[in-house]
């Protein structure tokens, strides 16, 4: 069975395009966007979550902390997607796995996902 990935982000090129990256790297790829992000959490409990720090609603650092709270989703690795320059303050604020800058390179993303997803089963 594929392994999944969550990707959570506000914006829609984002969300196609790491999709569409992942599924071709032979990942199950479901998509949220603030709030909604943890109710898919819940509901699919995937291998890992791509988390964009800045979602209206809910960011990316309050998903983390509530991920990171639970006991039965803290294994779930977290990797951090951000624009900001502050990337790695943002990273460790998060919690995070892994940490990718916005624009990232697509092979990148594919190596911190695999990394993260087989490093933990």
């Amino acid at each position: 069975m594929a392994r999944s990935v969550l990707v959570a982000d506000d914006d829609k090129d984002i969300l196609a395009l790491v999709a569409t990256v992942l599924e071709e790297a032979g990942y199950q790829v479901q998509s949220a966007v603030g709030r909604e992000t943890l109710d898919a959490i819940e509901q699919h409990r995937p291998d890992a979550i791509l988390l964009d720090y800045q979602m209206p609603g809910m960011d990316g650092i309050h998903i983390a902390q509530t991920v990171r709270a639970n006991a039965q989703t803290l294994a779930i690795p977290i990797i951090a997607m951000t624009a900001a320059s502050r990337a790695p303050v943002i990273c460790h604020q998060m919690d995070a796995d892994g940490c990718l800058g916005k624009p990232f390179d697509i092979d990148h993303l594919v190596q911190v996902v695999n990394k993260l997803v087989h490093s933990t089963h």
